[in-house]
């Protein structure tokens, strides 16, 4: 199920606020808890409910592993725990990819499963590896089964995170204060959910419409567009990601849950070590604890900090999907990574404008090698970034941006003029990506931070108004398909 969608906004998310409320209000705790169980299996099942069986496999499989971890702290059981959700996790996310490899390079020809990825697999896997990785080292004491499947199937984040730790989650399960609403931190949850909306389907969407036709048409693009299509998704990806867990974050508030921020305005970063501590934060967070510190983290001398460094991106970049376009878009981060470490001296020196825009700049070549679908095609891609053949921005790109209000604008407006009626809506779109990823506050600062009063709700209103009717052309998130 879609948070963009009429049937969670209208149905599904009302019917679980409601009854998660009055159960609690009646003193049924753990029913309380056993319904939003009940609600967040309808959600992931919505997709596909075979999906739900093997969610409810995974589950119970780890529940087994963390009650025998808490009984008896033996090395195997976490081993085996471990392995057994990362052999979940290979099967079904790269067991055609490295099959297609292995006839490749040896010529056999093993036959490909052609195995349907799982939605949200990559998120809930890892959370439950941190949770055993937890409970192995004393940092997490034993919990009930109910509890232990709200902490992974708690809908808001199940699908595209953020990945959650015992420690930020288990506590709000328990706190007795948190089974009744807040009516502060409701609020800003609708807020936030709203702002998340409009990221998606105001922002993303139509980003997305010009970068399908972009790459759907990279022979026809000279320099110029194919940078323009080169950052038009490097803001759909922002938008799309950070609007979801923008979400998911306000659906917690509205649950009076707070989930941890994913996204710290990103584009702003000096430099590729601050970009990952703005981008994805949860993700780097989990390989951080449980990858590059076990290494040895930065403690072995800058040789060995390098390596770990550049192991963690590989496997980033493996963990993204099973493609070496995504391993070499994680190969690229190292190398960056790797580069900003050791130049620190240096680029301490380099204004900070200047350092902004050269990380904007690799991040967004990176990002096609991200976006392409195959090698041949992001070398296409590339050679049209930087073949030269500079001009206008095309009219075949421009025009996905010319909406209905649009239109409607220029029925009650006439204007003849093809730059106004093409380009301008363009402009103003570019312009206004530009300023929210550059220089304004994200949603989470404007809600954490602003003062709200009638003219801010009435906005909200009319903004939240918007997004429902544009609901008609739904998509999905981006980050469904890791």
């Amino acid at each position: 199920m879609l948070f963009n969608s009429y049937i969670f906004i209208f149905l599904f998310l009302p019917v679980a606020l409601i009854g998660y409320y009055v159960l609690n209000r009646c003193g049924k705790y753990k029913p309380a808890q056993v319904f939003l169980i009940g609600m967040s299996s309808w959600f992931y099942a919505y997709f596909n409910i075979s999906y739900l069986a093997l969610l409810g496999v995974s589950v119970g499989v780890n529940y087994f592993f963390h009650c025998r971890i808490c009984a008896d702290r033996r090395k195997s059981y976490i081993v085996t725990g471990v392995a057994f959700n990362l052999l979940l996790l290979c099967y079904f996310k790269y067991f055609d990819f490295f099959t297609e490899n292995i006839n490749t390079v040896f010529g056999t020809s093993f036959v490909l499963k052609n195995i349907i990825l799982p939605l949200g697999i990559s998120f809930f896997t890892f959370q439950q590896i941190s949770f055993l990785a937890d409970t192995y080292r004393g940092e997490a004491g034993k919990c009930g089964f109910i509890e232990y499947t709200l902490f992974v199937v708690f809908f808001p984040q199940l699908i595209a995170g953020p990945i959650v730790t015992h420690g930020e989650m288990m506590a709000q399960f328990r706190d007795p204060v948190r089974k009744k609403p807040d009516t502060d931190l409701f609020a800003k949850g609708v807020m936030l959910f709203t702002l998340g909306l409009a990221k998606k389907v105001i922002l993303a969407d139509t980003l997305g419409q010009a970068v399908d036709w972009g790459y759907g048409a990279i022979a026809v693009l000279d320099s110029t567009n194919a940078i323009i299509i080169s950052v038009l998704y490097t803001f759909q990806l922002y938008f799309d990601f950070s609007g979801y867990c923008d979400m998911a974050k306000g659906i917690g508030c509205m649950l009076h849950i707070e989930l941890p921020v994913n996204f710290n305005s990103p584009y702003q970063s000096a430099g590729i070590i601050e970009f990952w501590k703005r981008w994805h934060i949860t993700l780097g967070r989990f390989f951080t604890k449980y990858v590059y510190i076990p290494l040895g983290g930065s403690r072995q001398g800058k040789a060995k900090t390098c390596r770990n460094s550049f192991i963690v991106f590989f496997l980033s970049g493996l963990w993204h999907g099973a493609s070496w376009t995504f391993v070499l878009w994680g190969v690229m981060h190292g190398v960056g990574y790797i580069i900003d470490y050791l130049g620190k001296p240096f680029w301490k020196k380099v204004p900070r404008w200047l350092m902004v825009f050269l990380t904007f700049c690799f991040v967004d070549l990176a990002f096609v090698s991200f976006r392409s679908p195959d090698l041949g095609t992001m070398c296409e891609m590339y050679r049209q970034i930087f073949s030269g053949g500079f001009g206008l921005p095309m009219a075949e790109i421009a025009v996905f941006f010319k909406g209905s209000a649009w239109d409607y604008l220029f029925q009650v407006i006439p204007v003849s003029s093809v730059f106004l009626s093409v380009y301008l809506p363009f402009v103003l779109f570019m312009g206004l990506s530009l300023y929210l990823v550059f220089f304004g506050k994200n949603a989470v600062e404007r809600v954490e931070r602003g003062r709200f009063g009638t003219g801010s709700a009435m906005a909200i209103a009319v903004l939240f108004l918007y997004c429902v009717i544009s609901l008609a052309g739904v998509s999905s998130f981006l980050y469904f398909n890791f």
